[in-house]
């Protein structure tokens, strides 16, 4: 376990009789907000932060492999994964946000996946504690760049990623800064020509699609959008709404022939997010 560390390791899992949602905290900033709980409802392990539950994995273990809340096989981000797999493959991808790693699970042998993740402990938390078992039994070939990805991304090659997905969360909503238009030129500076953009945008207060349709049109990219009901507790599959990007619609192949994603076009008048500008209050959800 890294030194700077305090995650209680597996032994949680067996105080969680007496504890059941042990916090996990770096020991090293004394009163610094918690990275997140871990919860045990029923047959899951579920990484919690607020409200928001950013992974989850049932505890069985001919079950443990199957992708569940945001990530499982019949939504949204599982039918871009099974449209791009086998000879469709692509050989490189990038995923901003790790959470559990749920998104492993797809990778295939051949394939190389990057995570990138701003905070250690998550990638402990995903990778090491024992809590999490997606990163060591994918398929692909894995790597992790630690820091912003608006500033770790930079490194990268150009053209380097057939896919991106973008599923950094703060809390519940994905960062403002990775959403305006100097981050969608970085994104496409390493994506491959035809490569496709992945955003995952579920969110309970915040509407982000007309924002990223006013992105897309400014950088002259074309965008859909699928939204997945209903949420399935009981199975662990949640809700969710993907957006994805690409320069031409022949990019998704066979993904638009399900009639499941919609072409997203922003509403007149929709600003355009920048490193300077952005407006919170344009993308409410008024409840």
């Amino acid at each position: 376990m890294p030194p700077d560390l305090d995650i209680e390791h597996l032994d949680a899992v067996t105080q969680s009789r007496r504890q059941p949602d042990p916090v996990l905290r770096r020991r090293d900033e004394p009163g610094a907000r918690a990275v997140g709980r871990l919860t045990q409802p029923g047959n899951f392990v579920n990484l919690v932060h607020g409200d928001t539950v950013h992974g989850s994995q049932r505890i069985a273990d001919g079950e443990r492999a199957e992708p569940l809340t945001y990530y499982h096989r019949s939504g949204p981000v599982g039918q871009v994964f099974a449209a791009f797999s086998g000879k469709s493959a692509k050989a490189n991808v990038a995923i901003v946000g790790l959470g559990a790693g749920s998104l492993a699970y797809y990778g295939e042998p051949g394939q190389h996946f990057t995570y990138y993740e701003i905070d250690p402990m998550v990638l402990h938390i995903a990778r090491d504690s024992g809590y999490f078992s997606f990163l060591r039994e994918s398929r692909a070939s894995l790597d992790y760049v630690l820091g912003d990805a608006r500033l770790t991304l930079r490194a990268a090659e150009p053209n380097q990623y057939g896919l991106i997905v973008m599923d950094a969360f703060s809390s519940d909503a994905i960062p403002m800064h990775l959403l305006t238009r100097e981050a969608l030129a970085l994104y496409n500076d390493k994506l491959a020509a035809d490569g496709i953009l992945a955003f995952h945008i579920s969110n309970g207060y915040l509407d982000l699609a007309p924002e990223l349709a006013a992105l897309a049109r400014d950088a002259n990219v074309l965008c859909w959008s699928q939204e997945h009901f209903p949420a399935q507790p009981d199975t662990g599959v949640l809700a969710s709404q993907w957006v994805l990007m690409a320069h031409r619609k022949e990019e998704l192949g066979s993904l638009l022939s399900s009639g499941l994603w919609q072409e997203l076009r922003p509403p007149p008048g929709m600003p355009v997010w920048t490193d300077d500008f952005s407006n919170i209050f344009s993308v409410l959800q008024w409840r």
